[in-house]
């Protein structure tokens, strides 16, 4: 039954394929005899293929038939796939191009472009290697897409030019010249007040280089910045408003900083005059660079006087006179003025010549035992001078003393022994003295321009307490003297 129906379905294809020539008869009838039998089901046309058993008879001659078909296999797969390079950066593969020639010129264009952008010389902190690859097409980059691809895993550096000093950095620069102008605002800086007719040398304490380099865009500073931070030594800021009643002193304890450092901070301020709402600057100024200037400079100075020593047994042993005034002498100088910043640190003569010589002082001292350092009862005149107020009325107000008129810096004398109580200043009385001299006796020094005793000490008739002035209310150089009894003013006329 089979067979009749192979047979029928094989007529059926035959009749058919007779359309389409012998051609196609004869390739029928050869897939009959080799792939299996036709066999018509239902009147569709089926292949009976026939079942393929082998026996590997040779073992190796097998292995070498599947490794000649895997060669095949690669031999084809080499004629359509292309031979390409990796681009390996940092060790890592990180494109694949067609030719060497094409990753160079993505690298150079890559260049040019950070060079645009950062407006300065860009290197590369790397030397791409290649190896080479097949690789199909589609794999493979170029043109603005591997410039793209590149730069995700490109590291790069800018040039800059770096000041040093003395081996520390100081700042960098985009080009030299910034930096050579950072460093002659620098120096003009400390040419303030400096006549430059007379400057023979300017230049840098440190050993200062300028060395060009590469390395991070962050790293730049812009001159302005970098001028203030020279001569500062610090871009921190920090300043106080003067508040009323405040003094260097007040704002030297408020932020715990001394006197003398406040006064380095603001050397334009007048540390006895601040005005309120004056801006006081906090940082003391630390340069990072140091700036030597040399001054020729010639003035005249003055020659010390030799002092002479002699003793008088009308003296008592702690007076002192001046029997000859020394005199000054002057000379030329011509000298070499060295600064740091503006700040004299030496001096070198270079010549000198007496155009004055100095007269000797000659000083007389006492040999006389002092008197007691207690009160007499008897009062001798305070001061040489005249008498140019009495005690009473004056102007309608009670004086309870008498004035002296002295030149300012004449000396006050104790006006009998006693213990000094009080020494300071008294409103109208300006610089007072007070001396208790017992037996309810006090005597009052007012107006002076200064004190050589102070409360406690023990003073004798006659010792120096002090020195004629013109403080408190007073209307000229005068000695202001006052006795009292019992705490009442009485007249010194009747006591001296």
């Amino acid at each position: 039954m089979e067979g009749s129906n192979s047979e029928s379905g094989l007529s059926k294809l035959k009749s058919r394929a007779k359309g389409f020539g012998s051609k196609t008869l004869d390739s029928l009838k050869r897939l009959k005899s080799r792939m299996g039998n036709l066999h018509n089901i239902n009147g569709k046309l089926y292949i009976k293929w026939p079942k393929i058993n082998f026996k590997v008879v040779n073992n190796r001659r097998f292995i070498a038939s599947i490794g000649v078909i895997v060669l095949l296999v690669i031999i084809l797969f080499s004629l359509f796939a292309k031979n390409s390079y990796a681009v390996i950066i940092n060790n890592e593969v990180v494109a694949k191009v067609k030719n060497k020639k094409i990753a160079a010129e993505a690298i150079s264009s890559i260049k040019s472009r950070l060079e645009k952008e950062c407006d300065s010389a860009v290197a590369f902190k790397f030397e791409p290697s290649y190896e080479k690859v097949r690789t199909s097409k589609k794999e493979l980059y170029e043109g603005k897409d591997l410039e793209d691809q590149l730069i995700k895993h490109i590291d790069y550096s800018v040039k800059y030019f770096i000041i040093y000093a003395d081996d520390n950095v100081i700042a960098c620069f985009k080009t030299k010249e910034e930096a050579e102008s950072v460093l002659e605002f620098v120096k003009e800086n400390y040419l303030r007040g400096i006549n430059e007719e007379n400057l023979k040398e300017i230049s840098f304490d440190e050993n200062i280089e300028i060395k060009e380099d590469f390395g991070q865009l962050s790293d730049l500073a812009k001159a302005e910045e970098a001028q203030k931070l020279v001569i500062t030594g610090t871009d921190e800021i920090k300043i106080h408003k003067v508040d009323s009643g405040e003094s260097f002193w007040s704002i030297s304890r408020k932020y715990n900083i001394s006197v003398d450092d406040l006064i380095k901070a603001n050397p334009e301020a007048n540390p006895e005059r601040i005005q309120i709402g004056q801006e006081i600057n906090l940082i003391v100024p630390k340069p990072l660079i140091s700036v030597k200037t040399i001054e020729e400079s010639k003035y005249i100075d003055k020659i010390d006087f030799e002092q002479k020593l002699e003793y008088s047994n009308s003296l008592y042993k702690d007076q002192t006179s001046i029997r000859v005034k020394g005199e000054y002498g002057e000379k030329e100088v011509i000298a070499d003025i060295i600064k740091v910043n503006g700040i004299e640190v030496k001096r070198d003569i270079l010549s000198e010549k007496v155009i004055k010589k100095p007269k000797e002082q000659i000083l007389v001292k006492g040999t006389k035992d002092p008197p007691p350092k207690k009160g007499t009862g008897v009062f001798s005149t305070p001061t040489r001078g005249s008498l140019t107020s009495r005690f009473g009325m004056r102007r309608g107000r009670h004086h309870d003393g008498i004035d002296i008129g002295a030149p300012i810096g004449t000396p006050v004398n104790a006006a009998d022994g006693g213990v000094v109580i009080f020494v300071g200043t008294s409103g109208s009385y300006g610089k007072l003295i007070k001396i208790d001299h017992g037996a309810n006796f006090v005597t009052y020094y007012g107006h002076l321009s200064s004190y050589k005793v102070k409360v406690g000490d023990k003073v004798y008739k006659g010792q120096t307490i002090g020195a004629v002035g013109n403080t408190g209310r007073s209307t000229g150089p005068h000695l202001h003297f006052e006795i009292r009894k019992n705490g009442t003013p009485v007249n010194p006329l009747n006591y001296l």
